[in-house]
């Protein structure tokens, strides 16, 4: 879902482009290498930011990463983050839930005025079968604990759309909320 939204919105920009992008609660990286090649086959010049509060997940995103991709791991509170540059879009995944409520909503507003193109936020729908189904997986396939538990956490405190669309209406925002495949 997160590429289907970077194609939507970078759709009629000319090859050389930049685009910059910002991941919120980055994990281990995996979702701006995945961009960063996704931007590199269509011809863009990807200049990505990860944001996370956890030096944890910082270490694991550089270890994992090939230093030519040369993306920014930010450690610190998104809130305090002043990008030199706006980034054209800020994604998230998995990352809301983690938040109090009322943060979610400023979060939704500071993802508005920091973004200059849009954003996205690719969470996870609450249901049972979704929390077990993430946690069964994860232990049969030996995930980082980390993963595990962040993701079970997630799943647990995620939202369903009537919840996501109040949190936009109390800040004042309209977006588009669609269902993917896997609760997501």
């Amino acid at each position: 879902p997160t590429l289907a939204f970077l194609d939507r919105l970078t759709a009629d920009w000319s090859p050389g482009s930049e685009l910059r992008v910002a991941d919120l609660g980055y994990g281990q990286g995996g979702m701006l290498r995945r961009i960063h090649r996704w931007a590199e086959r269509r011809g863009l010049r990807p200049k990505l930011t990860g944001v996370d509060m956890n030096p944890r997940c910082r270490a694991l995103a550089e270890a994992r990463t090939p230093p030519e991709m040369a993306i920014d791991w930010h450690l610190g509170d998104l809130f305090d983050w002043q990008p030199a540059e706006p980034p054209h879009a800020i994604v998230s995944a998995l990352f809301a839930p983690h938040l109090p409520t009322p943060d979610v909503v400023k979060l939704l507003c500071w993802q508005e005025r920091t973004a200059s193109h849009g954003w996205f936020v690719n969470d996870l729908h609450l249901h049972w079968f979704a929390w077990g189904g993430f946690s069964a997986l994860a232990g049969a396939m030996r995930w980082h604990p980390c993963v595990r538990h962040d993701g079970a956490l997630s799943v647990r405190r995620a939202f369903v759309a009537d919840e996501w669309r109040a949190l936009l209406a109390e800040a004042g925002l309209a977006a588009e909320i669609r269902w993917h495949p896997l609760f997501r």
